[in-house]
Parts: structure tokens; sequence; C-alpha cells
């Protein structure tokens, strides 16, 4: 029977198969398992804040405090998912133009993730041509309620009103910008800086007026023109002071990233920013995680409520297998080479069908995960290759 209950746990416990082939493992193969019909009908009754309610609280009660330097580092960073395109809206719909002007359609995901926890801490779905990072990021700040935070971005999440939102909601920010050599740096405004590594304060006064004395000295104002937005003057107050601190990092003989941030000197040198900047990489790591592991980009519906439904369920799913993960302590052994982890995503098929399981004796979860393990080798790099993606079809579907 597709009760409330059984339609969410299904929905939770969906993989990359086809609905059927899902509804038969679901139900252990019994005659009596509903039709992929009478399921997509139960869970059309169900509304995406459902399962947002139910990755809220899941959050909320399994929290577990983990902090660098007394403070939480979250991670917010966006990612495509392609949907299907033969629904336009205006929303998700966008008109792509390249050899061949095409439509496309998808979801941008704008996730806060917790690095020490390894959790997503919250979500912001926007549709591809509602897409707006720096709103996105403002918002995911202001809705926090948690203990002191250090908010990390990458490129893209820069801007001025960014910075100040995380500033007037008591928190850090540490947020990568383009380089100082590039035309189109934010750091442009905010020089000269000197070559190679550096570690300076910068201090600017914002400002709606556009006078003579303002343009004559670039290196106290900064003119912040309409079509930039932000929420901290007006015409009656048309000044604003930002303080920041600008960092230089060399990462290889010949590369520079810079990072702007409020952090303090005396509290986090630049080997702390550096670390936590490497460290902003495990949400691009749960990125690929949920999409491939969880199974987000196999999505089982076309209609946009209920690709809303999947992405939480597969957010709440990523963190249901990470808070067992985390507890997982894998078996020491004398003379190894390495230093081991735990597979991900052998995990999530254990404990998806742990999840599935109704009766008889359940499966010894922890000692079968704590077998799956692989190497750790710190150090290695490769080259990213950005490929175009898009949406994987129902009639291919793999797992």
């Amino acid at each position: 029977m597709l009760d409330f209950e059984t339609t969410m746990k299904i929905v939770l416990c969906t993989g990359a198969s086809p609905i059927k082939d899902e509804l038969l493992k679901f139900n252990d193969f019994s005659i009596t398992t509903p039709s992929a019909s009478a399921f997509v009908q139960a869970r059309s009754k169900i509304k995406p804040e459902a399962f947002r309610t139910l990755f809220d609280g899941f959050n909320k009660k399994t929290f577990k405090k983990k902090l660098y330097h007394g403070y939480r580092l979250l991670a917010i960073d966006g990612s495509e998912l392609p949907i299907d395109n033969t629904i336009f809206d205006d929303e998700t719909t966008v008109l792509r133009h390249g050899t061949l002007a095409k439509t496309f359609s998808a979801y941008h995901l704008n996730a806060s993730y917790d690095l020490m926890e390894r959790t997503y801490d919250d979500i912001i779905i926007q549709g591809e041509a509602k897409r707006d990072e720096h709103g996105a990021f403002c918002q995911l700040v202001d809705r926090y309620d948690g203990q002191k935070a250090i908010f990390i971005a990458d490129r893209g999440y820069e801007s001025y009103n960014g910075f100040e939102h995380v500033v007037h909601s008591g928190h850090k920010y540490l947020i990568r910008v383009r380089d100082i050599e590039s035309q189109s740096s934010i750091t442009k405004s905010l020089g000269p800086f000197p070559d190679g590594e550096f570690d300076v304060d910068v201090s600017r006064m914002l400002t709606l007026k556009q006078t003579k004395m303002i343009k004559a000295c670039p290196d106290v104002y900064k003119f912040v023109p309409k079509n930039m937005r932000f929420d901290f003057m007006n015409k009656q107050n048309p000044w604003y002071e930002f303080n920041c601190r600008v960092v230089r990092l060399k990462i290889t003989e010949n590369t520079y990233e810079t990072v702007i941030t409020n952090l303090s000197r005396n509290e986090f040198s630049m080997e702390d920013i550096c670390e936590i900047y490497n460290m902003r990489w495990g949400e691009e790591t749960s990125f690929r995680e949920l999409k491939y592991a969880i199974g987000l980009n196999a999505l089982h519906a076309k209609k946009r409520e209920l690709i809303q439904q999947e992405i939480y369920a597969r957010m709440l799913m990523y963190n249901f297998c990470q808070r067992i993960v985390q507890e997982i302590k894998i078996p020491k052994k004398d003379k190894i080479k390495y230093t081991y982890q735990v597979n991900f995503t052998r995990s999530v098929h254990i404990i998806r069908e742990f999840l599935r399981k109704k009766g008889g004796k359940n499966p010894p979860v922890e000692h079968l995960i704590a077998k799956e393990i692989l190497p750790i080798r710190p150090g290695r790099k490769y080259k990213r290759h950005v490929r175009p993606k898009t949406v994987v079809y129902f009639n291919y579907r793999y797992n």
C-alpha cells in the first residue's frame, strides 16, 4: 500500500534504475509490487516542502559539532543539474546558442556544505533561467542561524554585497577571486598590490556618488553603479566603509590564487588561509558523489515539483550515508603502505539496501562498510576536464 510514509521512503531509497526496477527492489520482488503509474500518482500528492522539512529536521537532530579553530567551515558552491527539456517553462528553460540554438532545461543547486562534518547544511534550488549565485549566497548567509562560521566560496560568488551580508550576520568569509593580473578581477579597484605573495589590509569608502573628487581618488573611494546590488546604501545614506584583507597565495612556481577575507590576522595566518582554501575542494567532491554515487543525475520525473522532491531526497540520503560513514572505524593493520578511508560509493549501496529491508535479519551494515576501503593518496593532482553535461534520459538507465 502506497501510504504517505511508504511513498516518502521509496523516493528516499530510489537509485539510478528505472522506476519499475526500483519498486521491485523496494518490495523484495513481491507479486504485489505497485505499478509505476500508481507510485507516480502517490508521490504527486506530496509537496517538495515535505522532503525539505525532513532534510532540515534530520540535520538538526543529527548535528555533531566539528570545528576548525572554533568555527564551522561552510563552503558555498553551485552545481548545474540538467533536467528533461520536453516541458518548457520560464524558470528552468533557456535557449543556448552554439553551432545550433537549442533549448536547455536545468536546475542550479546552490548549497552550503559543512567541510568538517561532510554534510549539506542548506540548499537553494534555482531554475537555470532565474540563476543568481550572488543572491543565493546572501540568502544562504542570512538564514543561517547556527554558531559562528566561516563562509567559503569560489570565484563567481564574490561581491561587495555578499561580503557585507556575512559581516552583518556576525560571521566570517573567505572567498577566492580572480587574480590581481586579471582585468575583470574585483581586486582591480582595491589595489595597487605588490608582486608575488602578500597579505594586506584594504579599506575603501563605497559610494553612490560620482563626483570629480571620487574619480580623482580611486585609492580612497569606490563608486557603486546602479546595476550593482548593494543592500546597505541608499540615496539618503550614500556612503559605506568597506574593510577587508586581501591574501595572495603561491600555488605553484608560476601560479597564484587570491582570496578576500575578514579573518583576523591574529587568529588565522597565511598558512591557515591556504589550508582552508584547499579544504574547500571537499564540496566539489561531494557534488560528484551526490550525482553519481547517490544517483541525483538519474532523475525519475519530468514534472518540476517531482524533480525538486528528488533533489531534497538525494541530499538527505547523502547526509544520512555520511553520518554513518563518519562513525565507521577501519581496523588497523601492521605493515600497510597507505592510510585508508571508507569507499563511499559502496557504502551507499549497502545503506540503501538496509533502508529497503522490511523484515528478517538486518544486514551487518557497519561491518560490511568497514570492509569496503580505499587508500588515501595525498598530493595527487589531475587536470580538470570540463565537459558539457546532458540529462540522463529515461530509456538509458544504469545501476
